[in-house]
């Protein structure tokens, strides 16, 4: 396995992790809890950012096509 490969690899893992956290964010913040002021802070953070077009999600493997 190249390094390429090795560390794709392990931002998928990274990726399927943060997946988990965030279905447990939405879980939290539709009503199961009620959310904490630093996570509604955030939530409407990156509702804005994302609006704004200042996000831009790409896929893991375009970082490595050069």
């Amino acid at each position: 396995m190249s390094i390429n490969e090795s560390i794709l690899y392990e931002l998928k893992k990274i990726s399927k992790s943060l997946e988990h956290i965030e279905a447990l964010l939405e879980e939290r913040l539709i009503g199961i809890d009620n959310p904490l002021p630093d996570e509604i802070e955030e939530t409407e953070k990156y509702i804005k950012e994302k609006r704004a077009k200042k996000l831009e999600l790409i896929k893991l493997e375009r970082l490595f096509e050069e």
